[in-house]
């Protein structure tokens, strides 16, 4: 979407965002769209909507015909032919933002360094999340947020794998943390997002994660995993209980309890600092071509951001 210049001609396939006919002062109606690919979205106007087959809703793929156009400094499609795709004919996972790195890369990534981790409880457990089959191919394909950060397929799995290279270097900064105790709660504080967001035809939330919310379906799940290892010691059971629930940081912001010792709270601002510098390098990567010094508003962080040189470092690997 970022290459697309006014004035030049359109044909592919996207997959409906959203869809609204509306009607212009002068009474002429038209359809809205917003239409996606891997690359990112675009606006869409189709002008004598009556005289097209408008039997595609959101979440169907589209094939499209039209030009580019820029309005008030902004890019948009002129859609002159539209037609719905057959579900035979088309992968929906090709139409969302998806990680630039490879998921089966960091998930062996993961793995191997939790398979470095000292024989115990800690390590019987994350393995036992990470490696269960029913859940590895969704950890691999969960976006970490609907929109905030890592929004896109893989992110969950990309921010956890930059959490660890976090944890390990600031257990290294201060010794007295219990390293194993900090990187489980950075595995774990967002695994129930898993089950809370839905990534099949489109991000959203699913029923169970609006009405539970993924840190009760992470306590769930950690939960099953712990009863199922012989004599899991119940003061770790409750360290590892309070991390997921505090990992928000505040009441006000979700969490059902603050962070009451320091692993806590290493997890807490670690997530947070990932989180906001996904966020803000996003927004970078969004207005590389809007003018001046300034991005536009960030809606998570309520501002504007002033643009500095450099991009976004790459990731390096969890500690040997």
């Amino acid at each position: 979407m970022a290459d697309l210049t006014p004035g030049e001609a359109v044909r592919s396939t996207f997959l409906v965002r959203s869809k609204e006919r509306k009607t212009t002062r002068n009474g002429d109606g038209y359809l809205d769209l917003e239409l996606q690919d891997s690359t990112g979205s675009i606006g869409a106007k189709l002008w004598g909507c009556d005289d097209f087959d408008l039997s595609f809703e959101v979440d169907d793929v589209v094939q499209v015909a039209g030009e580019v156009r820029e309005y008030q400094g902004t890019r948009q499609l002129t859609v002159r032919k539209i037609a719905k795709c057959g579900p035979d004919e088309v992968d929906l996972l090709d139409y969302f933002p998806r990680t630039k790195r490879d998921p089966e890369e960091m998930y062996s990534v993961l793995t191997a360094r939790l398979a470095r981790m000292p024989e115990g409880p800690i390590r019987s457990l994350l393995l036992s999340v990470v490696e269960d089959p029913a859940l590895a191919p969704k950890l691999k394909l969960a976006p970490a947020a609907m929109s905030y950060h890592h929004a896109y397929l893989g992110g969950l799995l990309e921010h956890i794998c930059s959490l660890l290279e976090l944890g390990d270097r600031v257990a290294d900064h201060y010794p007295s943390l219990s390293r194993d105790l900090v990187l489980a709660g950075l595995v774990l504080h967002d695994i129930g997002k898993i089950e809370e967001l839905s990534f099949s035809r489109g991000f959203r939330y699913s029923t169970r994660g609006q009405l539970v919310g993924h840190i009760s379906i992470g306590l769930e799940i950690v939960h099953e995993k712990m009863r199922a290892i012989p004599d899991f010691p119940e003061r770790l059971r409750d360290q590892i209980e309070h991390i997921i629930l505090a990992h928000h940081g505040r009441l006000e912001f979700g969490s059902p309890k603050e962070p009451m010792f320091p692993e806590a709270l290493v997890v807490h601002y670690l997530d947070d600092l990932d989180s906001k510098l996904k966020s803000m390098y996003e927004q970078y990567q969004a207005d590389k071509d809007h003018p001046g010094d300034w991005t536009s508003r960030n809606r998570p962080l309520g501002r504007e951001l002033l643009k500095m040189a450099g991009e976004e470092p790459a990731k390096g690997s969890p500690k040997e």
